[in-house]
């Protein structure tokens, strides 16, 4: 009885390998091999050491900086990872990502885990990933600048212009007559026995003189200053014929008295 034996052809395991990082500011270059039966879609991922969080932008065979998606869709694989070329079995090539301070994944210098995540294209899950890699990224964080209030000025005390007051405008002073003493319209004196009647009936009749505004002069009328004349010459007559009655009455008192001794 022969036995018949199958034999079936080994299946050749898919093997990803990164190597050689470099490090050059924002951007990071890496040399990848990959072995396998068929094409697949790549997506480099970084994540800070203390971290589960992976970041980053991978270049794809386009040019185009696509950012790390942990879950992608098929379409989101097919359209943005970068595509390998399978020769017999085997590609590799050069890879490049970068990554941004901004990132709130990125804590700044310090020790960094860096890998590729291969896909098939006919699934969201990722069908392996590479040898992980140890770089060291130096790039500090962006330096936030404070946001300062707007400086509200503080309005200062506004005084009151000093206006110099318009002439025109200040009250005129009336001229107020001074109350006129009650004086008899004559006056009887008598000196050293002698009566002698004075008339005094325009005495006291002036008016007071009139106060004017340092401002403003009114314009007097000529018949006020008749009237002013008139008063003045009749207050001084008055006083004339006082003194010259007194002095008549003293007269004849002396004369008396030179008759009497």
């Amino acid at each position: 009885m022969a036995l018949l034996i199958m034999q079936t052809a080994p299946v050749s395991a898919v093997e990803l390998t990164i190597t050689e990082p470099v490090v050059k500011g924002l951007e990071v270059t890496l040399s990848a091999s990959l072995s396998a039966s068929s094409n697949y879609y790549l997506q480099g991922a970084l994540r800070a050491q203390s971290s589960s969080k992976y970041f980053g932008e991978t270049k794809n065979r386009q040019g185009s900086w696509i950012d790390y998606v942990s879950s992608p869709d098929k379409d989101y694989i097919v359209s943005n990872f970068f595509l390998t070329e399978i020769i017999e079995s085997t590609w590799s090539g050069k890879l490049s990502l970068r990554y941004k301070t901004d990132d709130t994944n990125y804590f700044g210098p310090g020790l960094y885990d860096l890998k590729l995540r291969r896909y098939t294209g006919n699934s969201t899950s990722s069908a392996g990933e590479s040898n992980t890699l140890t770089i060291t990224l130096t790039e500090p964080l962006p330096t936030l600048t404070p946001t300062q209030p707007p400086v509200t000025p503080t309005p200062s005390a506004t005084q009151a212009p000093t206006s110099t007051p318009d002439p025109s405008a200040l009250p005129s002073l009336r001229p107020s007559l001074l109350p006129s003493p009650k004086i008899s319209p004559s006056a009887v004196a008598t000196v050293a026995g002698t009566t002698t009647e004075i008339d005094l009936s325009s005495f006291g009749r002036t008016t007071a003189p009139s106060i004017q505004s340092k401002v403003s002069i009114p314009r007097m009328e000529p018949g006020l200053r008749y009237d002013r004349l008139r008063q003045v010459l009749v207050i001084g007559g008055g006083i004339s014929l006082f003194f010259a009655a007194s002095y008549i009455a003293y007269q004849k008192y002396l004369l008396r008295r030179k008759v009497e001794a």
